[in-house]
């Protein structure tokens, strides 16, 4: 977000794209396979308990989602209705074919 707002305005960007791509690895990602997995790579559980003690639920922040499109639409909302981005600022959703590189916009009155 820091480099979106510094973008906007010290540089004069006026549109922001989102752009998703198909075939994404996040999606289906697993909370607990991952948090398995840092424990393996010797993250200390003392670690983990802390980010949980500051207020992050890891559980949603590292489980991955399951619509491409609907994963896009979030973020172009969390981006449009930050409280510092300024209103006329446009934000786009758009999903990249990973195998073809076509670009499709996302229709927002879904």
């Amino acid at each position: 977000m820091r480099s979106l707002l510094i973008a906007i305005y010290e540089l004069g960007v006026n549109e922001v794209m989102i752009i998703g791509h198909t075939g994404c690895g996040v999606q289906g990602m697993n909370a607990k396979e991952m948090l398995h997995l840092m424990k393996e790579r010797g993250i200390d559980e003392e670690h983990i308990s802390l980010m949980r003690h500051c207020g992050i639920d890891l559980d949603t922040w590292l489980h991955g989602f399951d619509d491409t499109e609907a994963a896009v639409l979030e973020t172009v909302d969390l981006v449009r209705n930050h409280p510092l981005m300024p209103k006329d600022v446009v934000v786009k959703g758009y999903i990249i074919e990973t195998h073809t590189g076509e670009v499709m916009p996302i229709n927002e009155n879904r």
